[in-house]
């Protein structure tokens, strides 16, 4: 038993139908939302004006609006002719180690992530050589690494946790060569 013209003209249109519905969806404009960040130790005051000079004079961006009190510089990135609206946030916090750091955010709408990419390495770059090298981070020393600070608990000894001297009860059995 064959199936009719009309059922198998029918099974083509829906076919059809389903194909071109699904070659529209994959084939409309996505809204890019790509956003880059990078941490920095210099001091907020500095991250500031470099952000601002950059956009500004480096980049040749008009500024449509920023608040340093906030953090934030939006501007206009012009590209082939179009301006996208971009922005550069700066937001203030403290790392583990207690040191301020700056979180840079930097986006531009409608535009690939290797500009958003290249305006922080730009930041970067000025940063450097308007600044010299971001400020020393310490570090805590080794052997608190790990613990909360605050922690009254001693740190443990190298050789194994026992404060016990030798021939005390539960103390490490000595080896003979240990004389």
């Amino acid at each position: 038993m064959s199936a009719s013209p009309t059922k198998v003209r029918e099974g083509r249109r829906r076919w059809l139908g389903t194909a071109a519905v699904v070659i529209a969806l994959l084939a409309r404009p996505h809204r890019v939302r790509a956003r880059v960040q990078a941490d920095f130790t210099y001091p907020w005051t500095q991250v500031w004006q470099a952000t601002v000079r950059l956009v500004r004079v480096d980049l040749d961006c008009p500024v449509t609006d920023r608040d340093p009190d906030v953090g934030y510089v939006m501007f206009n990135y012009r590209d082939a002719g179009r301006d996208h609206g971009g922005s550069v946030e700066l937001v203030r916090s403290l790392g583990p180690d207690g040191v301020e750091r700056v979180r840079v955010i930097v986006q531009v709408q409608s535009m690939p992530s290797w500009v958003e990419r290249m305006v922080l390495d730009r930041l970067t770059r000025k940063l450097h050589d308007d600044y010299g090298e971001p400020p020393h981070v310490p570090r805590p020393p080794r052997q608190e690494r790990g613990r909360p600070p605050g922690d009254p608990t001693p740190p443990e000894p190298p050789g194994g946790s026992s404060s016990l001297g030798p021939g005390e009860p539960g103390a490490p059995a000595r080896s003979r060569g240990d004389d």
